[in-house]
C-alpha cells in the first residue's frame, strides 16, 4: 500500500473544492444533481492530483461502497453528500459492512445548494454529529460542528478506531446505555426513518418540542387527527414513538383539552361552543409552517401518498397540498358549510 502523507490529500482536496464551487461544470440553467455532483467530486480530485505531479489514481465507487471514492493502493477514501440546504445529512452506517478494504482515513465533501451548490470538505471523523437509528445505527454528519464537539471526539476514539472495531454497534450501545437518565431506555427500529436512541416521555419535552410534535401531527396525520366525529391518534402516535422515541399517555388532551370553547374567531366567521382542536391548531399555525418548511420530500411523498416525488420537493407545493386537505377538514367542525365559511378559513390560515 501506498504511503502518502495527509497534506498531500488535503491539497488534493482543497483544489478539487475550489473548482467545485466555480460551478463551470454545471450546464447554463442546469441543476447540480447529487449524482452529477459525486461524478464530477471525482473528476476534479483525480485532475488535482494529476495536477500536483503525485501520480495517484482514484477509483469511483458511485455508493456500492464507503467511501465513494477512493485513493487507489493507499487508506484514503473520500465520501461525498449533499444537501438541499444547511450543512447536515444522515451519514453511513457505524457497522461499515461496505468499508473499501484498506481504506482507514476518509474525508468528506459535502455539496449544500438547490441549483449551484457549495462545497466543503473536512475529516469525517470531525463531522460526526451524533448516531440515530434507522435499520441500523448510522452517523448524523454536521460540517458546522467544531472537530473537538464531534461525536467520535465525545466518545474518545476515532473513524480509523471505529472501523478497526469488531463490534463498533456494541460500542455505540455502550456508550448510549450510560447517557441513560432515569426514566429513559435504549430501543430499536426497523424502519426507514432515523430516531434517536432514547426514549423519553412526552412531560419531559420542553414547550417547543411538544410544540414541533403537535404541529407535525397537523401536516402529516391531518386526516385523524380532525376526524369527525371522534379523532383517530394512532397513526400520531406511532410516529411519535418511532421517529421521536416520545412516549405520550395522554394525546388526546393535548390537542381537546376541555373539549369546547366558549367563541371562536375563525377568520371573521364567529362560532360559539367551537371545538377546542380549532384553538390548538390555531396556536400552532406558526410551527405548522415550519414543519412544512423543513420537511423532507421523500417523508412528505409517502405521508400524502404521492409518487412523484419532485411534485413536493419545495415548501409551496407541499404547502398547497396540506391547504387542500385542512381546508375541507376545519369546514366540517364548522355549523355552517357555505363559501363566506370557506373564506374565512382561508383567511384563518393565512394569519400563519
Amino acid at each position: 500500500m501506498s504511503r502518502i502523507d495527509r497534506e498531500l490529500v488535503e491539497s488534493i482536496l482543497s483544489d478539487a473544492v475550489v473548482a467545485l464551487n466555480s460551478a463551470n461544470w454545471i450546464t447554463p440553467g442546469g441543476v447540480a444533481t447529487a449524482g452529477e455532483f459525486e461524478k464530477q467530486a471525482f473528476v476534479q480530485l483525480q485532475a488535482a492530483a494529476d495536477a500536483r505531479g503525485s501520480g495517484l489514481k482514484l477509483r469511483l465507487h458511485s455508493g456500492r461502497k464507503f467511501p465513494d471514492i477512493v485513493f487507489e493502493g493507499t487508506e484514503y477514501g473520500v465520501e461525498i453528500k449533499t444537501a438541499k440546504k444547511g450543512w447536515e445529512c444522515l451519514g453511513n452506517s457505524v457497522k461499515a459492512s461496505t468499508l473499501v478494504d484498506g481504506v482507514r482515513e476518509v474525508y468528506l465533501i459535502f455539496g449544500s445548494g438547490d441549483r449551484h451548490l457549495s462545497v466543503r470538505y473536512a475529516r469525517y471523523e470531525d463531522c460526526v454529529k451524533a448516531v440515530e437509528v434507522t435499520h441500523s445505527p448510522r452517523y448524523v454528519l454536521d460540517m458546522e460542528i467544531a472537530p473537538s464537539a464531534s461525536y467520535l471526539a465525545a466518545i474518545g476514539t476515532t473513524l480509523a478506531g471505529m472501523l478497526a472495531c469488531d463490534d463498533p454497534i456494541a460500542r455505540v450501545v455502550a456508550e448510549a446505555r450510560s447517557k441513560l437518565k432515569k426514566g429513559e431506555h435504549l430501543w430499536w427500529i426497523s424502519d426507514n426513518s432515523a430516531s434517536p436512541l432514547m426514549i423519553k416521555h412526552w412531560k419531559n419535552l420542553s414547550k417547543s418540542e411538544k410544540s414541533f410534535c403537535l404541529a407535525s401531527a397537523f401536516v402529516f396525520f391531518p386526516d385523524s387527527i380532525m376526524k369527525r366525529p371522534k379523532a383517530d391518534y394512532e397513526s400520531f402516535i406511532a410516529w411519535l414513538f418511532g421517529r421521536k422515541s416520545v412516549m405520550c399517555g395522554s394525546v388526546r388532551d393535548n390537542f381537546t383539552s376541555g373539549g369546547v370553547i366558549h367563541e371562536f374567531d375563525l377568520g371573521g366567521y364567529v362560532m360559539e361552543s367551537a371545538p377546542r382542536i380549532l384553538s390548538t391548531l390555531r396556536e400552532h399555525l406558526a410551527f405548522i409552517d415550519k414543519v412544512i418548511d423543513d420537511s423532507n420530500p421523500e417523508e412528505w411523498a409517502d405521508s400524502y401518498g404521492i409518487e412523484d416525488v419532485s411534485s413536493c420537493e419545495n415548501k409551496e407545493q407541499r404547502f398547497a397540498m396540506w391547504r387542500s386537505r385542512i381546508e375541507p377538514l376545519i369546514l366540517t367542525h364548522c355549523e355552517r358549510c357555505d363559501d363566506y365559511v370557506a373564506a374565512c378559513i382561508r383567511s384563518f390560515l393565512d394569519a400563519r
